[in-house]
């Protein structure tokens, strides 16, 4: 069997809850504004060839995408299952808030994130440790000298960066995750329709990778994932659901998607009025106003 080419930066499972009832989408290009002469099939929209294939020693292997699959496959029961009983544990929530901090680190919008971060944080930094045993039992330096240089080691800190919010000095902060729990709940709204970009995160604290600052990540059409320290819990505006799009759209690099073409088109089209006023960074000041 091949290894495989095609890597979703965002998980098919999540793109698939913003398509219509045929399992298609319409697409919006946004740097050639204009959207795709067809409807496209979550298969088909936000990857790219090649992304997550690593180079042993001359052969191509593709065990980082088998990974992100196999989260991919945790992540999508365990959002079904909160989604269905409309129940969120301390532990389907921990899932969620990882699914949104790996999926960050997965996106090519933050590529130029990643590399600054990669040079900041070295081995020393990490909360891992790496041993090389020689046969008599001493540590052998020069193994892991050559791993921590390689870049093996660079692209694997895509799946270590995920977990740098939940840790303080190397270890597991219990005040970090039970703030973080107390400041997460799933907004749903049955009468909304939602778009997705390829940015789909929206933060207040995108560049530091140690707190998660509050953030938005729309979980399909109706269900919003929200993390906000106002203490409200719930949005307190139906005004959150215009600018939740107005963010996505903005922060969006080339592409984005809704399963109702004259509802993007709407948005796009007030989009271009704030933009025409030069107050599109309105945008994202005000949306955490309304959770």
């Amino acid at each position: 069997m091949g290894i495989s080419r095609r890597h979703h930066y965002i998980p098919q499972f999540l793109i698939k809850k913003f398509a219509d009832s045929d399992n298609m989408l319409y697409l919006y290009d946004k740097e050639k504004k204009i959207f795709a002469k067809e409807k496209r099939s979550p298969k088909s929209i936000f990857f790219e060839m090649n992304r997550n294939i690593l180079d042993f020693g001359g052969t191509a292997n593709d065990n980082l995408e088998k990974l992100y699959a196999e989260l991919d496959e945790k992540f999508s029961r365990d959002l079904t299952e909160i989604i269905a009983t409309k129940n969120i544990t301390e532990e389907g929530l921990t899932s969620l808030l990882v699914m949104v901090s790996s999926l960050k680190w997965r996106l090519p919008v933050n590529d130029e994130l990643f590399y600054d971060k990669d040079r900041q944080y070295t081995y020393d930094k990490l909360p891992i440790s790496i041993k090389a045993i020689n046969d008599d039992g001493s540590q052998n330096t020069e193994a892991i000298e050559h791993l921590l240089n390689s870049e093996i080691f660079n692209r694997t800190k895509r799946l270590i960066f995920p977990f740098l919010p939940f840790y303080n000095n190397y270890e597991i902060a219990e005040d970090k995750l039970s703030k973080l729990h107390q400041n997460s709940y799933i907004d749903s709204n049955e009468i909304i329709t939602s778009i997705l970009g390829d940015s789909p995160i929206i933060e207040s604290k995108r560049s530091d990778i140690e707190d998660f600052g509050n953030f938005i990540l729309p979980l399909g059409n109706k269900e919003t994932f929200i993390c906000s320290d106002s203490g409200n819990k719930k949005v307190n505006s139906i005004a959150f659901y215009v600018n939740k799009d107005l963010a996505m759209f903005h922060q969006a690099k080339k592409y984005v998607v809704c399963c109702n073409k004259d509802h993007l088109a709407a948005i796009i089209y007030a989009y271009q009025n704030l933009h025409s006023v030069g107050q599109t960074n309105l945008i994202h000041e005000h949306i955490f106003k309304f959770v």
